[in-house]
This record gives C-alpha cells, sequence and structure tokens, in this order.
C-alpha cells in the first residue's frame, strides 16, 4: 500500500518522549459492516486488523495510561488468534459488552426515532449506545475523566494536562455538527450529555411531525441525524462546556484533523487562537462513489509528526490524527509502520 506520508529529511528518532496518564476508551462493534458479501467481510476484517494495530499503537504510545476497549465479538474473529499476543499488554483492560442494559439506556432505545435514510439502524444506534457503555464502565471503574477514540483515529500527542471539565470535541465553526472522533471529558458531563440525548428522543416521540420537529433545532432543513448532531446540539445549549479540538493553541499545536480534508485557517488577532473553518464539500463521482479528498502533506520532524501550513509553510505538530473517509481509515497500518520506524516506542 502506498504510503501517505512525506518524510522531512534528516529527522532523528524521538528522544523527548514523557509518558503521562490518560484513561483512554475505544469501543468495537462485531462487523460493522452488515452486507452479507464478499466485500463486507474483507472490510469487517481490515476493520478489525486497524482496530487491533490502533489499540497496540496507543497502548506502547502511552504505556503510564490506562487503555480500555470495550467490545463485542471480538473474540470470534479470525483475526484475533494472530493479535492477541500483541494485545498482551499492561496497561490494556478487555470489557465485554454485556445486554444488561441500564434503565437509562432502554428508555433511550424505546424512544429513538431513526432518522438516516441513507444508513442501517444499526449502526447509527452503536454511535449512540457506545456512550452509555463508555459512562457506565467509567463509574465501575471509578474514572473521573477519559479520552474517547474512533477506531480510525490515532493518539499521538499527551492530553492529560487537558482541562476535563470542559468537552474536548471537533465542531468546525460554520457546520452544525461535531465530530466525536475523539472527545475529552469528565464523567460528570458525560452523563449530563447522555440525559440530553434521552430527553430529546423523549420530546421527539411526543411528536406527531418528528422530522418537523426534529428541523426545528437546526437552522437548514436535514435529512438525517446522527450522535454528531447530538452533540452539536448539547453543545449548542452549553457552549461555556466546550472547547473546540480543531484549534491552535499558543504551542502552535492541533489537536486533530483528518486526512482528507482541506481546511482553511482564519485568523482574526494575532491573541487569539487560529481556527481551521472550512470543511471540503464531499464530491462525488457518475457512479454517486465517495471521491477521495486531496491528502494533506504530513512530514516528521524532530518533534514528531506535522502538518504543513499551506499559506505560510509553517510546520504545525500534531497531536491525534484522523482517517477518513473511506479506504483511508485502512492507511493506518503503513502510517504506524513508518512511525515506529523513525521514532520507536519509549522502554
Amino acid at each position: 500500500m502506498k504510503s501517505i506520508i512525506n518524510n522531512l529529511v534528516n529527522s532523528p528518532p524521538w528522544v523527548g518522549y514523557i509518558p503521562h496518564i490518560m484513561n483512554i476508551f475505544f469501543y468495537h462493534k462485531q462487523n460493522p459492516s452488515t452486507d452479507v458479501n464478499q466485500d463486507a467481510f474483507s472490510y469487517n476484517k481490515l476493520y478489525v486488523d486497524n482496530v487491533l494495530a490502533n489499540i497496540k499503537f496507543v497502548g506502547n504510545r502511552f504505556p503510564n495510561s490506562k487503555i480500555f476497549l470495550i467490545e463485542e465479538g471480538l473474540n470470534a474473529s479470525s483475526n484475533w488468534a494472530n493479535f492477541s499476543s500483541l494485545l498482551n499488554l499492561p496497561n490494556l483492560t478487555i470489557i465485554k459488552r454485556h445486554e444488561n442494559l441500564s434503565r437509562r439506556h432502554r428508555g433511550f432505545l424505546e424512544n429513538y426515532f431513526h432518522f438516516f435514510p441513507d444508513a442501517n439502524r444499526e449502526f447509527l444506534l452503536l454511535c449512540y449506545d457506545r456512550w452509555f457503555y463508555i459512562y457506565e464502565s467509567l463509574v465501575s471503574n471509578g474514572i473521573e475523566n477519559f479520552v474517547s477514540l474512533d477506531s480510525d483515529c490515532l493518539l499521538l500527542g499527551d492530553l492529560s494536562s487537558h482541562d476535563f471539565e470542559k468537552i474536548g470535541i471537533n465542531h468546525p465553526p460554520c457546520s452544525e455538527d461535531c465530530w466525536p472522533n475523539v472527545v475529552m471529558c469528565s464523567t460528570t458531563n458525560l452523563n449530563k450529555f447522555l440525559d440530553f440525548m434521552c430527553s430529546f428522543y423523549e420530546g421527539v416521540q411526543a411528536q406527531k411531525d418528528k422530522a418537523k420537529y426534529i428541523n426545528s433545532f437546526f437552522d437548514k432543513p436535514r435529512t438525517d441525524v446522527c450522535d454528531m448532531f447530538l452533540w452539536y446540539l448539547f453543545k449548542k445549549q452549553n457552549p461555556d462546556l466546550f472547547v473546540n479540538n480543531l484549534t491552535l493553541g499558543p504551542d502552535d499545536s492541533i489537536h486533530d484533523l483528518g486526512l482528507g480534508y482541506e481546511p482553511n485557517r482564519r485568523v482574526n488577532d494575532p491573541s487569539e487562537y487560529h481556527e481551521f473553518t472550512k470543511r471540503a464539500a464531499p464530491k462525488r463521482d457518475p457512479q454517486g462513489n465517495l471521491e477521495t479528498h486531496q491528502i494533506k502533506q504530513i512530514f516528521y520532524t524532530e518533534d514528531g509528526p506535522c502538518f504543513e501550513e499551506k499559506d505560510t509553510s509553517k510546520l504545525i505538530k500534531i497531536k491525534s490524527l484522523h482517517f477518513t473517509p473511506g479506504t483511508l481509515k485502512f492507511d493506518i497500518i503503513p502510517f504506524i509502520e513508518e512511525y515506529e520506524k523513525i521514532y520507536g516506542f519509549p522502554h
């Protein structure tokens, strides 16, 4: 597979790593593609390969942090035997997804209204379900804050200094959604978000015209809603609880940027944060397939991987990296292999 990385020449091995303590959660759903065909089988196999490689990477990258995997059916996967020894990480806890749902979780499922015609109900529900399972795991383990990672999001930088009383999530300023591919949050605020999700769908079920009611929360009519939009509405209701992960801080490091997107940078005041404010619109070919967006170049530097800013050629350090959309999800392993070749892992 062709590498998506461009190397900065003469980059020495990374010697400045200092481990920190975080509570990092992954959520795995068996067979995310529910189609019964060879392509779906191949997709699901690649998905598991990349999930396990990602967990191993994060577990080794942050050996003093706690890694949690909430999973369903991973032991039954044909991939598991090949990777089980690699996942023998001392800081990894595997939590089985259970069917004994909490009263709040059951109430949510009873009121859920599927308003997403192009996606199957099972997949959309797992996006919501994960927040209930993460919350239960936090409570049962006595954990006060956490970092949640999508399976296609690599964590490269330490996030332990984040103010977890603020919810760190990507929310493009001109878009009515949030991207929960990386969420930094307290257990208390996640509990508030779950209450909000439940109350939202209680309100939906009380309406005769449910679609009209949902659209009343947005500036433009929608044809779909998922957990991204619920995070957005929760942020809209509680703006002081949130900070934007798509922000450049005083140390000129960006928390997260998805490969495949071409953001523009807007600077209003040099003393303020610089925000990435525009997400490239998806394009489709004549057959209706989503085209791969222009990939931002990544450069290896002495301080770790960086993006090159388009206008100034300034290198901006990456804290996490979201591999999206489409086949980019499966470029995680070649990225990890190249990263380890250059930087290695601390011992």
